[in-house]
């Protein structure tokens, strides 16, 4: 079992105890302070013996008490008159003055009881400051005042005691907001530190489409602008007069497919720099009265320019490697819960008797995409990127292919590397999808169809559009394009001439791969074969001649667009090449067995395009997840677990996935072959990145 956690996903605990218990504690000085505190608040609860005799009373103002009532001494008197303490008899003190020897006598100065509570309390007359006017002699102060001065005393040094509890309070309360201004980078008495930027992974992303090249790649991926291109230019009934919104516009292609189509209206929204870019070819096309450049992010809009309410549609070529990579379609549906037309819309009429018309949801373009998922042979992948790394030139440089199974590798394979039906793991229904859902986790159950090395998962996705958005059935076919031209080719609609024969049409093609390396990789020869014309060239091949009138021409008929009901899940056609496969992908349900194929002549079916094997390569290739320990399968082998995919938390616009699966060979028959290498019998858990 082979687990790999990336050191971002280890979450390292907050440590700030010490500086907690620091914060909130307080120095020895000030403990030994409150401790004062409360003695001196105590210091009225002291047991305390009589001047006279052995009687102890309760607290020093009970004693002065004791003692006058019963022996005729007022301590506050004598001590207000002379400041003494001695233990004479009553009748002696009588006839004591200042004169006396006593007050000339250190002996007289011990206290004959250690502590004596007596001692510490004070009368409110005495003075330090012999400049100051001493108390006639005979004067005292009566006991009701001296017990009311006392809990005055007292009460003022509860008071100080709350007080320093406050301070105590105020100095933790100091203390975490200075730890949080340090967190924050700002310190004091020393060099500010710089304040940490908010997390920007949008800037990259929009500057990487700043630039020609990945814009002619994406135009030139035939199966990608032609399936857009044909949904639009057969559909006038749904784009004729219709409000458009063109998310992630680039170059603006495709709002110039829905103003060629009749649109009334199209706000073209990017926030790349390659805008201003579809400004001049909007412009260069003489659509500049239709359609609407805005440079901004869709989810900083407001509004619409002029008051436009709502859009009837919306369009986006949005999707990214293994489908939702990138996060555009976050954007996508932002831009449909802000703008698009909502379920019960009533449209006014053209003359003011007219109620108005009641009106559905507006359309998604496209309406729904399938992330599918299949067993993979892939060793042509793994001798370039892995086992390349035994032997550099005589030097083993194995280390370079470690990192290599921690990411997803985009790369295109053929219909001979899977080793079974593949199946759907996320289903996208634009019309109703909800961003949260974009994190998911998804069981699967894949069987083998034949023998062969389990060495990774196949990830691609398939894409429909519908003329009503609704759901698709889980059956729905897609088309699969198997043209008899090299992906990096660049058609150009129109241009060929028809008495061009096909071995000039061969020498062109051949031409243009010599000019021009795509992206991809070219994986097939077109073996020398005629290229078949693409059937709606004519629909849109032809510039607009005039812009006088505020609406072009109107596309020509054309066969209106299915509906989600009147797909036929039997036939799927290509339009693209002279040959069609038909695929169907069975989903967890289904089991992994597809139905077979019948025949549905005559019913509409919905444009659709692959990105799997066993069709044409598109710039999307497919999403390989390397396995670190291959696997001998053989027919009959069933591959059961979760496929775990969401945003990565060190960036939104990458995918963090996790592989669960468990592998289980069919029971052998007799006399069968004992495979080479045993299945293991644990989960395996796998991670990877899509970057």
């Amino acid at each position: 079992m082979s687990v790999h956690i990336p050191a971002s996903d280890v979450a390292t605990p907050y440590e700030d105890d010490d500086d907690h218990s620091q914060g909130s504690g307080q120095s020895e000085e000030d403990n030994k302070e409150l401790e004062n505190f409360d003695d001196w608040v105590d210091e009225d609860e002291h047991k305390t013996k009589s001047l006279f005799d052995d009687h102890i009373l309760d607290s020093p103002t009970g004693c002065i008490k004791y003692d006058r009532e019963n022996h005729g001494f007022d301590l506050l008197e004598v001590s207000t008159t002379l400041a003494i303490r001695q233990k004479p008899s009553s009748s002696a003190l009588e006839n004591l003055d200042s004169s006396s020897k006593i007050f000339s006598d250190d002996a007289y100065l011990k206290p004959s009881i250690e502590d004596d509570p007596l001692l510490q309390l004070e009368s409110a007359d005495w003075s330090d400051s012999d400049s100051e006017e001493k108390p006639k002699s005979g004067s005292s102060t009566s006991l009701l005042s001296q017990v009311d001065a006392l809990r005055k005393i007292k009460k003022l040094e509860a008071q100080l005691s709350q007080a320093h509890d406050d301070l105590r309070s105020f100095r933790s309360t100091v203390k975490e907001r200075f730890d949080l201004l340090q967190v924050a980078g700002i310190g004091f008495g020393s060099a500010p530190r710089r304040v940490p930027e908010p997390r920007d992974d949008d800037t990259h992303y929009f500057d990487s489409y700043s630039y020609n090249d990945i814009h002619a790649v994406m135009i030139q991926d035939t199966v990608r602008t032609s399936s857009y291109a044909r949904f639009v230019m057969s559909n006038p009934a749904i784009f004729r007069d219709a409000v458009v919104m063109d998310v992630g516009c680039g170059t603006g292609i495709l709002s110039l497919f829905a103003a060629r189509a009749g649109a009334r209206r199209v706000f073209a929204v990017d926030a790349s720099n390659v805008v201003e870019k579809a400004r001049q070819n909007v412009k260069e096309n003489n659509f500049e009265n239709m359609i609407t450049v805005i440079r901004a992010k869709v989810e900083d809009l407001d509004g619409l320019p002029d008051g436009v309410p709502y859009v009837d549609v919306i369009i986006s070529e949005w999707m990214g490697y293994c489908c939702i990579y990138e996060s555009m379609l976050d954007s996508v549906l932002i831009a449909r819960d802000k703008f698009l037309r909502k379920d019960g819309t009533v449209v006014a009429g053209e003359d003011e008797s007219d109620e108005g018309e009641t009106k559905g949801q507006g359309l998604m373009v496209p309406s729904q995409c399938r992330m599918e998922m299949g067993l993979g042979d892939v060793k042509d992948i793994l001798r370039e990127r892995i086992t390349f790394w035994d032997d550099v030139y005589g030097f083993r440089m194995t280390a370079m292919a470690n990192e290599v199974y921690d990411e997803c590798v985009m790369d295109v394979v053929g219909p001979e590397t899977l080793l079974g039906d593949a199946m759907t793991i996320k289903d996208l229904p634009l019309q109703h999808i909800t961003i949260r859902s974009l994190d998911f986790r998804s069981p699967f159950r894949l069987t083998t169809t034949r023998s062969g090395e389990l060495n990774a998962f196949i990830v691609y996705f398939d894409t429909f559009f519908t003329a009503d958005g609704k759901d698709l059935p889980p059956n729905a076919q897609v088309s699969i394009y198997n043209a008899d031209f090299a992906p990096g080719q660049v058609i150009r609609i129109g241009e060929r001439r028809a008495s061009e024969s096909g071995d000039e049409k061969r020498k062109s093609v051949d031409a243009a791969l010599k000019r021009r390396k795509s992206s991809m990789d070219i994986l097939a020869s077109t073996g020398g074969q005629t290229m078949d014309t693409i059937a709606e060239q004519k629909q849109f091949s032809a510039s607009p001649k005039s812009v006088e009138a505020p609406l072009p021409p109107p596309a020509p008929p054309a066969p209106p667009a299915p509906t989600a009901a009147s797909v036929s899940p039997a036939v799927s056609t290509s339009s693209l090449g002279p040959t069609s496969i038909l695929s169907k992908r069975p989903t967890l349900s289904q089991g992994g067995t597809p139905r077979r194929a019948s025949t549905g002549a005559g019913l509409p079916k919905p444009i659709s395009f692959s990105t799997g094997p066993k069709s044409m390569p598109t710039h999307w290739k497919q999403g390989l997840f390397l396995l670190r320990s291959p696997i001998r399968v053989r027919k009959g082998t069933t591959v059961t677990g979760s496929f775990h995919c969401r945003k990565s938390e060190s960036n939104s616009r990458e995918l963090d996935v996790e592989i669960h699966y468990l592998v289980e060979d069919p029971p052998l028959g007799a006399g069968a072959p004992i495979p080479t290498s045993a299945s293991p019998r644990e989960a395996v858990v796998q991670m990877f990145k899509v970057r």
